[in-house]
């Protein structure tokens, strides 16, 4: 039986701070959270194809944005979808894919979704920790998601 609620995480589990969508996901997992739980490791039209349906979607990302480092940002579809600064990360592809499921799918979008982005220190560094600037993002995210779901 499906949730309400869907968790996407995204990013590259052996890039350092690349790998914060993943984590969040994982934790929440622990959790036994009334909420279906996805790792995606790239964007693209597989991100609707995971939302249509649920009524709350919750989706996790890294960027590289220029905030401090593990800053946690809850933006819109409407904000990754237009501001030019999000288009060196995943939120570009990320934004037009949801975007275009809103324009073509209305009714079966979740009426609740929400974009979850953390800062990263590094996205080069090859390595399964976090650096600890993130790690704090990620423990806050998993937070903010797991206060949502109860």
């Amino acid at each position: 039986m499906q949730n309400p609620s869907i968790l996407i995480g995204i990013g590259n589990p052996l890039l350092q701070d690349d790998r914060a969508g993943i984590e969040v996901v994982e934790r929440i997992q622990r959790l036994n959270l009334p909420v279906d739980v996805e790792i995606m490791h790239c964007v693209g039209f597989e991100v609707l194809d995971k939302v249509l349906g649920y009524e709350q979607a919750f989706v996790v990302d890294a960027c590289m944005l220029g905030h401090e480092h593990g800053a946690l940002l809850e933006v819109g579809v409407e904000d990754i979808f237009t501001r030019a600064g999000l288009s060196a990360s995943h939120a570009v592809t990320l934004g037009a894919t949801l975007k275009t499921g809103m324009v073509i799918f209305p009714e079966d979008m979740p009426r609740d979704l929400r974009i979850f982005l953390i800062q990263a220190k590094t996205v080069e560094d090859f390595s399964p920790d976090l650096s600890p600037e993130v790690e704090r993002g990620v423990s806050r995210a998993v937070e903010r998601i797991a206060a949502l779901l109860t």
